[in-house]
């Protein structure tokens, strides 16, 4: 029988914590990307970002994203609502703007002029980073701070050769692989799952599902074939689900790659964040027991304010112990509302829902576009010629 064990710890302060927005720093070549506050803990510094959205609609972060100072490298070891490399952040529009945290191994002097450097991602080019530690101020509160803009992370995974396109915003994973099938005529398949993490229902509803084929510059409205359409051109005994487990397995094991999600942010660790024996978010430490559920609690005084670091974002606490095999048991506890043709659902907190529909296919189609309304919140999806070239009929 399983045992899952409780470890409370209360940490007594070290007197090295700090916060600071008097920051001067030089990043000419991207402002739109700034620093607004430095979190100085007695375990790890914690770097406050907005980045304002002027021309790109896609913004991301890298793990090899690294702290200098004195020529020592502090590693980046969880980033809070910034995706990570293949991941990206997708702004609906311009002038929009997205806030994040990055975690960073503690700076051994405050004091001192540091740099934040991406060998691969051109936006942190930050060269010279000086803070006035004689002006201090509150701790930002992360989870409130991040929670104003929510990431709406996109990704490209493959199954069997096939591109599954996925989001995951708002506590709302949304995947969709295309096949095409050729049974009772010529369709394109989208197969669809959505897993809900939010405290809330979400509803599904094939009226807000729009589809359109791009031909020679022009766009032109697909129908996406209902439920009662789709009894009538094919018996229920003939619809198959043999694809959707593995569809299932695919988007557990992507899962991996979170620490936590939420209705108001996506948290990644690093491959450093990963490697430690044992974890801390700012102020908060906490064993690693090999169990799957840790709590940590600290309360301290800092500059005489009163500082509860468990509730500025416990969620991480929990989810950074055993990480790698936190996020599959959270999949294997979805109750499953089943598979099959796409009809009008609610998916309850902690469920899942795969279904399928049916597209017309189109010889001429250079993309396929699809859009897909949730609670609001509309998600689009693009194939490109190469892509629906490289369908094969099933």
């Amino acid at each position: 029988m399983k045992t899952i064990i409780y470890i409370y710890l209360s940490i007594v302060p070290f007197f090295s914590m700090g916060q600071y927005n008097n920051i001067k720093f030089k990043n000419n070549k991207y402002p739109e990307l700034t620093i607004k506050q430095i979190d100085q803990y007695d375990f790890s510094t914690i770097v406050h970002f907005t980045y304002s959205n002027i021309s790109s609609l896609k913004f991301n972060g890298s793990e090899d994203l690294n702290i200098y100072e004195n020529g020592l490298r502090k590693k980046l070891l969880n980033s809070y609502n910034l995706p990570l490399d293949e991941k990206v952040h997708i702004f609906n529009e311009t002038g929009e703007h997205i806030n994040f945290a990055l975690e960073f191994e503690k700076l051994d002097s405050i004091g001192q002029d540091f740099q934040i450097i991406s060998s691969s991602n051109k936006y942190f080019q930050f060269e010279s980073i000086k803070i006035d530690t004689n002006i201090k101020t509150n701790f930002v509160d992360v989870e409130s701070f991040i929670s104003e803009t929510p990431s709406r992370e996109y990704y490209v995974y493959y199954h069997e050769g096939y591109p599954v396109l996925k989001y995951a915003y708002k506590g709302i994973i949304l995947a969709i692989k295309l096949t095409s099938i050729r049974e009772y005529g010529e369709y394109f398949q989208p197969q669809i799952m959505i897993q809900n993490y939010n405290r809330k229902d979400i509803l599904i509803d094939p009226l807000k599902i729009n589809a359109q084929y791009q031909i020679k510059d022009k766009y032109f409205n697909a129908l996406v074939i209902d439920y009662k359409k789709y009894l009538k051109l094919v018996n229920k005994t003939q619809s198959k689900e043999r694809f959707f487990t593995g569809l299932m397995d695919g988007l557990a094991a992507v899962g991996a790659g979170y620490s936590y999600i939420s209705a108001n942010s996506n948290t990644y660790m690093t491959a450093s964040g990963r490697s430690l024996n044992y974890g801390f978010f700012g102020n908060n430490l906490y064993a690693n027991s090999g169990t799957s559920m840790v709590n940590g609690s600290s309360s301290t005084k800092v500059n005489g304010m009163a500082f509860d670091g468990s509730k500025i974002f416990l969620a991480s606490q929990i989810a950074r112990q055993n990480m790698d095999n936190l996020k599959a048991q959270q999949v294997e506890k979805l109750n499953s509302l089943g598979t099959g043709y796409i009809k009008l659902n609610t998916i309850f907190p902690q469920s899942d829902y795969v279904c399928y529909c049916n597209i017309p296919y189109s010889y001429n189609a250079e993309s396929v576009l699809m859009k897909i309304e949730i609670n609001g919140n509309e998600f689009f999806f693009e194939w490109n010629k190469q892509q629906l070239d490289n369908l094969n009929f099933q």
